[in-house]
């Protein structure tokens, strides 16, 4: 398990990083060539405070859904003859999904009223 999972996550925290890089270096010239052509670059901070309430009410329905997930699962592991390993995963996997699908019901009515 170690053979595969340490070259996963070397790859990937070198991928996440060269991607950050160049995000933030396209960023930099965009800002810059909107400066440069006279144009206000204010723009880019127009959906920045809804992003963060966003962002917030994302993390804390899914965190709340884990949670519930947890619970489900060790009671499952417990009352049952399912393997431990298979109850924790699949109720959090089953439960973070729900979550993420409820944050998004829920920002589409908020998107519906704020666009009204």
């Amino acid at each position: 398990m170690v053979e595969i999972l340490v070259p996963g996550i070397v790859f990937g925290s070198i991928t996440a990083v060269i991607i950050s890089i160049a995000h933030f270096r396209t960023r930099k010239t965009e800002r810059l060539a909107l400066i440069a052509a006279g144009k206000d670059a204010g723009l880019f901070n127009e959906g920045e405070k809804k992003e963060k309430t966003s962002a917030a009410l994302k993390f804390g329905i899914v965190a709340v859904a884990l949670g519930i997930g947890l619970l489900v699962g060790d009671y499952l592991a417990k009352s049952t003859d399912i393997n431990e390993a298979v109850a924790y995963f699949s109720m959090m996997l089953l439960f973070g999904g729900s979550g993420l699908l409820s944050f998004y019901f829920i920002q589409k009515q908020i998107n519906k009223k704020m666009d009204k």
